[in-house]
Parts: structure tokens; sequence; C-alpha cells
């Protein structure tokens, strides 16, 4: 991994600070030009939680940015994955570690959302315990049929699972998943009741199973489910979120017929609470142009997700939003 110091404002700034001084490009130099730039310039390796598995869907999005964190700030970023417990494990990690900007990582809704209503043990119960420094995505839930179900629309599907309560075969990659969840709330908003089968594997044997015939339908990523769909072996019949999806724009939107029934995955890159004020704030305008850069957004529509890089106050207000919902799943029958 090529590896270069600070650019853009940061660096600008560093050289004008340096000029300003007088500096002949010495150590003490350098630390008076972070004074004089007012941006915090870390000496020393930052890492990068991801509470994940190595190599697992959702690794690619945490060590895309910690790939260009470290671009950004001329220094190694280590990504160390610390997976299990539903994400809590790595995010415990984030929140826990000393607030001097050189520990950070990726988080989801679902970990900072409910895992505390579900665990008060858990470090993390508001956005107050830790620092929401950048929503890094979404990656919508999409909803496909196997290809020789007769249902050929959103409505004719929602009709046919009305008809036959806990009839239709609606795989997932596990219960309490994202997928899982996105069926929980469309039984909640629209009456119907799915035979929610969870498989193990990472999503795999749920796709298996959907395109073999042995369940009728599938919740899941659509980047998962992309070559079956080409191949004709599923047909995608909606998306569980309330906006435009780039990558299936024609497809109708579930969030949209049923208010509240949008629920993607959503990620995050947070800190622990109480940073210093000047790495804290290098730290949120690197992560906003990191979301923001070619290459990310570039990575971003390659992988399925629709960025949103909002922050701070912001973030922490929809993290908070999310908490009603998996009070209303919880609580319900679904």
């Amino acid at each position: 991994m090529n590896k270069h110091h600070l650019h853009g404002a940061f660096a600008v700034a560093s050289a004008l600070a340096l000029v300003a001084c007088g500096s002949d490009g010495g150590s003490g130099g350098t630390d008076a030009a972070a004074g004089e730039a007012g941006a915090w310039q870390p000496n020393r390796p930052i890492t990068y939680i991801i509470p994940y598995g190595t190599g697992g869907s959702t690794d690619p999005i945490g060590r895309q940015f910690a790939s260009q964190l470290s671009e950004e700030l001329g220094v190694d970023v280590v990504v160390e994955n610390r997976e299990g417990g539903a994400a809590t494990i790595g995010t415990t990690g984030i929140v826990t570690a000393q607030p001097d900007c050189y520990t950070l990582g990726l988080s989801n809704h679902t970990a900072l959302a409910n895992q505390p209503a579900l665990n008060p043990d858990l470090p993390f119960q508001t956005t107050d315990d830790y620092t929401p420094l950048v929503k890094l995505g979404d990656i919508p839930v999409v909803l496909a049929v196997n290809a020789d179900t007769p249902w050929q629309t959103l409505e004719e599907f929602l009709a046919a699972a009305e008809a036959d309560p806990n009839g239709i075969g609606y795989a997932t990659s596990g219960a309490g998943g994202t997928p899982d969840t996105a069926a929980k709330l469309l039984e909640i908003r629209s009456g119907i009741e799915l035979n929610r089968v969870p498989f193990s594997g990472g999503g795999g044997e749920a796709l298996t199973a959907a395109v073999s015939g042995e369940i009728e339908s599938i919740g899941t990523f659509y980047p998962s489910m992309q070559g079956f769909v080409e191949s004709g072996d599923l047909r995608p019949l909606g998306i569980f979120y309330d906006q435009e999806y780039p990558l299936l724009p024609d497809l109708p939107l579930i969030g949209e017929q049923f208010e509240g029934a949008s629920m993607p995955a959503a990620y995050y890159t947070i800190a622990p609470a109480n940073l210093d004020e000047e790495c804290r704030d290098t730290l949120v305008e690197v992560s906003q142009q990191i979301v923001e850069s070619e290459e990310f957004q570039q990575f971003a529509e390659e992988n399925g997700y629709v960025t949103d890089p909002i922050q701070l106050d912001e973030l922490a207000a929809e993290i908070d939003d999310y908490r009603p919902v998996f009070e209303e799943i919880e609580g319900s029958d679904a």
C-alpha cells in the first residue's frame, strides 16, 4: 500500500505554516506547522477496528475507508477484525479505547441502536458514549422470488402472502439480521405473515435455497443476488428502502408503500467519546472528504452502497431514530 503525507487542505495549510515559521523542515518545524495550521497530524499508526470477520461481506467497506484514511493522514492505519457478539465485541473495542484519536472503527445501526436495549451491560448505551464521525452508507435489502414462482410484481406477491398467512417461505442469512428485520417490519406495517427461514453460512445457503426453489423468496443485498438475477434464476420485486436505489431504479420501494418499512444496513465510522477537539475536528473533516471522494463513491457504487456522509449530531440523530423501530420489532409478534 502506497502511503503519502497529508494533502489537500491539510497539506497546503502545513506548507504555508512552514513558510511563515521560516522552518527548514526539521521536526520542530513540523510540530509548529501542525499548530499553526490548526490541524491534528498523527505521528504513529492508527488502529481501525472492524467488528466482522476478515473477508466477509462487510469487511471491504471498512478496509476501503481505512486505506483512504491512511493516504489522507500519511500514517499507517492498521485494520483489526474483532468479530462476534452481533458486532458488539468490535464496537466495544472502539468505544472503550483511549480517546486519543488513534483508535476508531466500523459499526452499524443494529449494534448501536438495538444491541444496547438487549444488553444493558454494553458500554455504549447512548450516542453520548462514542463519537459518530461519519456515515459510510446504506445498503438496502432487496426482496426477490424464485423465477419459477407465479408472482411477477410486488403487489401479486403481497396479495398471495395475505391470502396464505405463513405460507410463503422467505430465506434470510440469519434470525435478527437486517434482511430478517426488514421482513418483520413489512409484516408489522402490512399485516401479512411470511414464513421466515433463517440460514447460516453468510447468506450463501439462503441464496442456494431460493435459487433451487426450496424457498420461494429471499431478502438479501443486491450484489449478492445480482448474478442470479442476470441469469434469470431470481426475480427482484421490491426494495426495503424509501428512496431510489441506483442499482434498481425502477423497482418498487417497500418503504414508500408501507411507511416505516425501510430497513437498510447502515454503516458508520465511530471513535471513542471525549476526543481532543483538534484531533476530532481533523478526523471529522478527513472522514467527510473520504466518503465524498471519487474513489470511495466508485467503491460504493460497485458494491451496492448509497452514501450519505452525515456526521456528529446529525448522525447521532439517525442512530437514535432507529431505537424505537427496533423496540417496536422486539415488542411485536412478528
